[in-house]
């Protein structure tokens, strides 16, 4: 059965509530950012995926360029094995055991929202196999609409 790479989620919509524990073990919620930052959320597969990596190293990169965007980026993942080892990873990682809050969001992984600092989804690419990644500059450029429609 091959599974489309069709969106969950309608654009302008609001983003599905979750909250998942962090690495250090503190549970996060989307709605802990309501008001204050935009969200990145990048569904992440378990096991190898080197295209996942690319993504995080790229992420990590821009770091100052996010931070500067009052936007926060999460990478979600199933498995706390070979994530979680460290105590506060550079690239902030959340749990999601039971598989809930990614099937809010996709059937077929990776994939990457952003939303606004009200939860409003503004955009998303399911990656399914192929492995690509939006640039990080469309990412940025997204959230640079966002803080141009809304600034405060």
């Amino acid at each position: 059965m091959v599974t489309a790479l069709q969106p969950k989620l309608s654009l302008h919509a609001m983003i599905p509530p979750f909250t998942l524990p962090s690495a250090e073990g503190e549970p996060v919620s989307v709605w802990d950012f309501k008001g204050r930052a935009n969200l990145v959320l990048a569904f992440l597969p378990g096991g190898d995926c080197a295209e996942c990596e690319e993504f995080i190293h790229a992420v990590m990169d821009n770091s100052d360029v996010y931070r500067e965007e009052r936007t926060e980026v999460y990478g979600i993942v199933r498995e706390a094995e070979g994530h979680f080892d460290e105590p506060h990873p550079a690239f902030p990682l959340l749990y999601d055991e039971t598989g809930e809050a990614t099937e809010k969001y996709a059937d077929v992984l990776p994939a990457v929202f952003v939303a606004d600092r009200f939860g409003e989804l503004y955009a998303q690419w399911i990656i399914g196999p192929d492995g690509l990644f939006p640039p990080q500059k469309r990412i940025l450029d997204v959230i640079e609409l966002i803080n141009l429609e809304c600034p405060e």
